[in-house]
């Protein structure tokens, strides 16, 4: 067990012989790493990773095509925890948590049902509820107002040190769904109206946000920017430019043209890693000796089986985004692999 386990994480590490730049970066050769095999990237569909502060609490989603739970972890002992449910999730569908850059409160999203008369149908939404840090655990969870749920597809929330929430939202007229991106500005104990993203159209298939605490650069997926024209979302950096967003850049690598959709995209608190949540698989030839069959019936069981898993990139060798990190403050110093 612990060979197969080796070679599982050495086959991991070898992945992808990418490149991964920004469009105007240098050349560098990242190479995107599975993280924590068959703990965190297991074999269900796992994503959407978010860390505590000091990043050793992580929260992340578990999936099958009926329902999903926010899981937690704790890094002790020099490793990942094996998962656990979430103290404030399990009785509806949850997913994509993020916690506040202060660690003080969680934002995601579930399928709670909504308020309805007395003897009416019950009725469901995704919608964005938020939980605070308590001396005794986490709050129950709080549907977030109005002007944040404005639609009955919300999904994706990530928030600046400030309070600003930024997600995404359904804005198609009750047909499949047109995903845009939005930001309601923290008002004191609430949020304004929100807004739609300058940049993020109704037609650009923007999903996934994630913003800089300082809101000085911010990520995002879609599946109708990149080049590859393939139909799958691909990640993309935007820059802040005064009161108003700059040009959109593709981050592009080695094995970013697999076949999957990469997004969920998250910087860790201390600035380190670049995370994103992907189900791509090892490119496989149509025959192949007998030992790599075998080992790719190994990976199978973990996570190479078109499944979701979560992936990291050093954002060190991303120029344009390292630069980012260390104007925001992120560089906390090193608590965690």
């Amino acid at each position: 067990m612990i060979k197969s386990s080796m070679r599982i994480m050495m086959i991991a590490g070898l992945l992808a012989g990418s490149a991964l730049a920004f469009a105007d970066a240098a050349p560098a050769a990242p190479t995107p790493e599975l993280f924590a095999p068959g703990v965190i990237s297991a074999g269900a569909n796992d994503g959407a990773p978010t860390f505590s502060p000091d990043g050793r609490t992580l929260y992340f989603e578990r999936t099958n095509s009926k329902w999903t739970g926010i899981l937690e972890s704790r890094w002790t002992g020099g490793r990942w925890s094996t998962p656990v449910l979430a103290s404030f999730s399990g009785t509806t569908s949850d997913q994509q948590p993020t916690f506040s850059p202060d660690g003080r409160y969680l934002v995601f999203v579930s399928s709670r049902p909504l308020p309805t008369p007395a003897g009416a149908p019950a009725k469901f939404a995704n919608h964005l509820y938020r939980t605070e840090r308590t001396p005794g655990g986490w709050s129950p969870a709080a549907e977030l107002p109005a002007e944040v749920n404005i639609s009955q597809r919300v999904f994706k929330p990530s928030i600046a040190a400030n309070g600003d929430l930024y997600f995404m939202s359904d804005v198609g007229a009750g047909g499949p769904p047109k995903w845009r991106l939005f930001l309601a500005k923290r008002d004191g104990v609430g949020y304004r109206q929100a807004k739609p993203l300058s940049f993020s159209g109704p037609d650009d298939g923007d999903v996934d946000p994630f913003i800089a605490p300082d809101q000085s650069y911010l990520l995002f997926s879609s599946n109708t920017r990149s080049a590859l024209k393939d139909g799958h979302e691909h990640l993309f950096v935007v820059r802040r430019t005064g009161e108003g967003w700059g040009s959109v850049q593709a981050i592009t690598y080695a094995g970013d043209d697999w076949g999957a959709d990469d997004g969920e995209a998250q910087v860790s608190p201390d600035g380190r890693w670049l995370y994103f949540t992907s189900s791509r698989i090892l490119p496989m030839p149509r025959t192949r000796p007998r030992r790599e069959a075998l080992d790719a019936l190994e990976r199978m069981n973990v996570w190479d089986n078109s499944n979701g898993n979560v992936w990291r990139l050093p954002v060190a060798a991303l120029p344009l985004l390292a630069r980012s990190a260390s104007v925001t403050g992120e560089g906390q110093p090193r608590t965690r692999p």
